[in-house]
């Protein structure tokens, strides 16, 4: 089992620059065309905070303290899960042609995706940090310090159930029909717009079951709070996000060597 595991990691350290080269063309090919190009990556995701920030603090009125600094120190972390799972339905059958005339470990194709959001999620969290740090806590918090670790726990959780989502969607287009409404049910099942402090402490366990919920709850924590997270739920977090990608690779890689025959 190791020596297999380190063997695709060489696999996959072999074609880095084909994994390189895939980052590059899925963001031209996102942004070719376009006007405001790379832009967009900002618009969008800030168009909808706005709407939530007014909706959530006019009309169902959620008490949060600097509602707008709440909602932005999650959102975007959300918004990344979202876009990479999303990716994760048709990669393979964008990337059909290439599968079946080069040999090269497949896993590689969900990685790129994920790097591309990644480098997109970077850009959007730097103006964060900016905002939050001039407007809402008027400094850098020392809490800011766990930035790159949350990414690093994040970038796994999203490959992790990004791969058995590639995996699935190779031989079942129902995947396409049902990934938006599990999506949408993940959505209201995570503190997005809401602080985990809100559940019920009863259903508190059972909550945090779902890796996104303590995902976001430690960037709340680090970012809007500009505190130390619990190292219960760091490790609880870091823990989920292991164990999801191991089992997400594990599905992926039982079935990687027909994907080319399929697609």
């Amino acid at each position: 089992m190791v020596n297999a595991a380190s063997g695709r990691v060489y696999q996959v350290w072999r074609f880095r620059e084909l994994l390189r080269g895939l980052v590059v063309r899925n963001l031209k090919v996102k942004y070719q065309r376009s006007l405001l190009g790379f832009v967009w990556t900002l618009v969008n995701p800030l168009l909808t905070v706005t709407i939530l920030v007014v909706v959530f603090s006019h009309v169902v009125r959620i008490r949060v303290p600097d509602y707008w600094a709440f909602l932005l120190s999650g959102y975007f972390v959300w918004n990344f899960t979202l876009q990479t799972l999303t990716t994760g339905t048709w990669i393979f059958a964008e990337h059909s042609r290439l599968t079946r005339s080069v040999a090269f470990p497949s896993e590689i194709l969900v990685f790129s995706a994920a790097g591309s959001r990644l480098l997109e999620f970077v850009a959007e969290i730097s103006l964060v940090l900016l905002v939050l740090v001039l407007v809402h806590h008027h400094g850098v918090p020392a809490s800011y310090a766990m930035l790159p670790v949350l990414i690093l726990i994040q970038l796994v959780i999203a490959i992790g159930l990004s791969l058995p989502i590639a995996t699935l969607s190779v031989f079942y287009h129902d995947v396409y029909h049902a990934l938006p409404i599990a999506l949408t049910s993940l959505f209201y099942l995570s503190p997005v717009f809401y602080p985990a402090s809100m559940v019920p402490a009863s259903a508190r366990m059972v909550y945090f079951l779902n890796p996104v919920a303590g995902l976001l709850t430690l960037y709340q924590d680090v970012l809007y709070g500009g505190q130390w997270p619990s190292p219960t739920l760091f490790g609880a977090t870091a823990a989920q996000a292991a164990i999801v990608y191991a089992i997400g690779y594990a599905v992926f890689h039982r079935y990687a060597s027909v994907f080319a025959e399929v697609v």
